[in-house]
């Protein structure tokens, strides 16, 4: 089996990139969602939470406090790496489970954080999925109601690499995405 990641800052664009592969019936995990899910279904996460940045993480009704947990790891890189050693192994776990059930040979996860979460070891390629950085700020300011500096210090938070232009997708808001794709597609299935 062969598992590309889609990676790219927060808003390139990988769910779009997903979305379309979705579509044409390639099976995509998405990295973020299923952390939360995770997140939400284990009492061992919970407990490391709480033991790692106190009781105020969990709200009475046993969820996770997302605006407290966010206030404290956003800005806080040691929190946040510490956030990440609690999670992240989690969702690798899952990720592998997830491909034995795939029915094809080849799937893909959608990830931010493809180094920081310790899966280049269960890839075989990476898509990377750029927009400029202005680009990237509209859409996110647009979908998630955060001010400007609340975007920058995101994208800040997050490792950003380049890639050659073999590994790279392009999502300015101009290029069309979906021959890009299929461009990709062609080559990994031959």
């Amino acid at each position: 089996m062969n598992i590309i990641a889609i990676t790219g800052g927060i808003g390139s664009g990988k769910s779009i990139v997903s979305r379309i592969l979705s579509a044409m019936n390639y099976e995509v995990y998405d990295c973020d969602s299923n952390a939360k899910r995770i997140m939400a279904t284990s009492c061992e996460i919970k407990r490391e939470l709480v033991e790692a940045f106190g009781n105020d993480v969990i709200t009475s009704a046993g969820e996770i406090a997302s605006k407290t947990l966010s206030g404290i790891v956003f800005g806080d890189e040691i929190a946040l790496k510490r956030l990440n050693s609690i999670v992240h192994p989690k969702v690798k776990a899952d990720i592998l489970e997830w491909a034995q059930m795939c029915t094809r040979k080849l799937v893909f996860i959608e990830t931010a954080i493809l180094r920081e979460s310790n899966l280049t070891d269960i890839i075989s390629k990476e898509w990377n999925v750029y927009a400029p950085v202005d680009e990237r700020i509209k859409r996110v300011m647009r979908r998630s109601n955060l001010t400007e500096e609340e975007v920058r210090r995101r994208i800040t938070m997050q490792e950003i690499c380049e890639f050659g232009i073999e590994n790279q997708i392009i999502n300015d808001g101009n290029t069309p995405v979906l021959p890009q794709i299929i461009e990709k597609l062609h080559f990994e299935e031959d």
